[in-house]
């Protein structure tokens, strides 16, 4: 709160460090104008948006960036400084220009890093799952147990991550798992990785890791799982260990349309893996997104079609988001035209069309995202199952706006 901020700048701090995803990022400057109005340290931002974009965030008065991870180097910086030329991760404007340090590298051992700092948090008791509409309110903290993804979808932005998928140990996730349940009470512990089931070992090792030392909670995969790398026994484990929910990122309805966005998945095991969620009682979730680069109305249809047709028990579509960073951001710069340049705007539940290219028009991937979505869920089967969730009844008026707005019956 403003408050709380105020008594926080009283006590003058040596260094103001914030983070910022991009529909956050202008909030994130005005923090800092705010902050630097006040007192005289210099603001430090990192995250996705300054790493992709760095120049504008330096032009709008921020003193330093910190792109890619920043564990490692803002602990430099803060031991170096005044002197911080030369670190690696860097950029900062000196006499009106702007200068980018060499990347980091990729942090090698993600075991050598503390726990995130959980204990600074306030009221933890008011942190619940971060999908309230579908999930029952429980006690909730999420963590992420490895990080990079070695595919290349079109979408995504690896500038802070990278390529090269790193994991912590299944002994440090276990440990930092028991953490959490007992120092903060977690009902519910929300699996943030792009690849969690990667590695199929270390989810083994995980699960087995959590019934021996007796640690009970419900667990997700929010980001979603690979769907060619989750076997069914690998699945059964997952279940015993607690987890109740997992998602698939599928995005597009034709194995031509994902292969060409960069995917690398094969359709047909999609279809396997949701099915060993069914078998199992895993509630499964699949992400869907319309008017990807290449795009036309056949292949938005597929994309519905497929979604009908795969029947996981929830299905998120979204317009395809062109974040800054990301090889579709470059393709849309050079080829197509921008329709949403504020970044307050930017989001994946909107149901907005961002850009124009080709084939792909704004009123035809706005009106194909409510299609997808009365074609999905204004099903009598589809109705009865929401409808027998204690969930649903639990949170009803936000339950009701959020399915008035994704049925667009109600604007966003």
């Amino acid at each position: 709160t403003p408050g709380e901020l105020d008594q926080s700048l009283k006590k003058n701090p040596d260094f103001v460090g914030l983070t910022a995803t991009t529909p956050l990022i202008k909030e994130a400057w005005h923090l800092a104008g705010y902050i630097k109005e006040k007192i005289k340290a210099p603001v430090i931002l990192g995250g996705a948006h300054v790493s992709a974009l760095p120049e504008e965030s330096l032009d709008k008065g921020i003193d330093i960036v910190v792109r890619g991870e920043g564990e490692e180097t803002i602990i430099e910086l803060l031991e170096k400084w005044p002197e911080f030329e030369s670190i690696k991760g860097l950029s900062y404007k000196k006499d009106g220009q702007i200068i980018h340090e060499e990347n980091r590298p990729p942090i090698k051992n993600l075991d050598s890093l503390p726990f995130p700092a959980y204990h600074l948090l306030k009221n933890v008791e008011l942190y619940v799952t971060p999908q309230p509409i579908i999930t029952k309110p429980m006690r909730t903290l999420t963590m992420v147990s490895s990080r990079g993804c070695p595919y290349g979808c079109n979408y995504c932005f690896k500038g802070v991550f990278g390529q090269s998928w790193r994991a912590h140990s299944a002994e440090y996730i276990v440990n930092l798992w028991q953490y959490l349940v007992e120092k903060f009470n977690v009902e519910l512990v929300g699996i943030e990785d792009d690849c969690f089931n990667l590695d199929s070992k270390r989810v083994k090792d995980i699960c087995h890791g959590l019934m021996k030392r007796g640690i009970k909670s419900y667990w997700t995969t929010a980001q979603g799982m690979r769907a060619d790398r989750s076997d069914k026994e690998t699945l059964r484990l997952m279940k015993e260990a607690g987890l109740f929910r997992t998602a698939f990122g599928i995005e597009a309805g034709s194995q031509e349309m994902v292969n060409k966005i960069g995917k690398n998945l094969d359709l047909k095991k999609v279809e396997v893996s949701i099915n060993y969620c069914k078998e199992l009682g895993i509630e499964c979730m699949g992400y869907f997104m319309i008017g990807n680069y290449g795009e036309n109305k056949k292949t938005m249809q597929q994309t519905i079609d497929l979604a009908v047709k795969l029947e996981p028990d929830l299905a998120h579509f979204t317009t395809t988001v062109p974040l800054p960073g990301s090889p579709l951001y470059g393709i849309v710069s050079r080829k197509g035209k921008f329709f949403i340049k504020d970044w307050d705007m930017y989001g994946y539940t909107r149901g907005r069309c961002y850009f124009e290219i080709g084939e792909v028009k704004k009123d035809l991937v706005e009106k194909m995202w409510k299609k997808a979505y009365r074609s999905f869920y204004l099903r009598p089967k589809i109705i009865w199952k929401i409808l027998r969730k204690k969930s649903t009844w639990l949170d009803l008026p936000n339950f009701l706006k959020a399915s008035m707005t994704y049925l667009g019956l109600i604007k966003n």
